[in-house]
């Protein structure tokens, strides 16, 4: 082996080794399309009411009275906040406005999928891998459409 191929793979190495630990935003978005409040229920893997108790600020679900995509809905500033109908254990039940776009979670590299056990929209449930499924993926973002 030359020198110059050495070279090549010692810095081709350090290239992946740098970039593996990178992160990026993929938040999971509910976009309510229909002209009623709809009913949801977010089932964690985790007691979520403790996590609620110790950061109350940690469980926003933030939404806007329009349908938008996930870059126009970070651009939004003044986001409005969702009250939680209910918060029980390991569940949170939330009411989506009509025409609206929520956030329901705002994490990295697709974390959302492992902290959400399933999601309850209209008496059905859906797990991670089937939302996934359901989902438009827009800019590294998960948007769950209700029709």
């Amino acid at each position: 082996m030359s020198i110059k191929s050495i070279t090549i793979i010692f810095l081709s190495l350090i290239f992946v080794t740098v970039l593996s630990g990178c992160s990026y935003l993929t938040d999971f978005y509910i976009q309510n399309l229909t002209g009623s409040k709809k009913i949801i229920k977010i089932n964690y893997n985790y007691h979520v009411s403790k996590a609620i108790n110790n950061n109350p600020n940690s469980f926003v679900f933030n939404y806007e009275n329009e349908i938008l995509s996930p870059p126009a809905f970070r651009k939004v500033k003044n986001l409005k906040s969702l009250e939680k109908i209910e918060v029980k254990d390991s569940a949170i039940v939330l009411e989506i406005p009509p025409n609206s776009t929520t956030r329901i979670d705002k994490s990295y590299n697709g974390r959302w999928r492992y902290m959400i056990k399933s999601v309850e929209v209209d008496g059905k449930i859906f797990s991670p891998t089937e939302l996934q499924k359901k989902t438009k993926f827009i800019s590294n973002d998960y948007v769950y459409k209700i029709e």
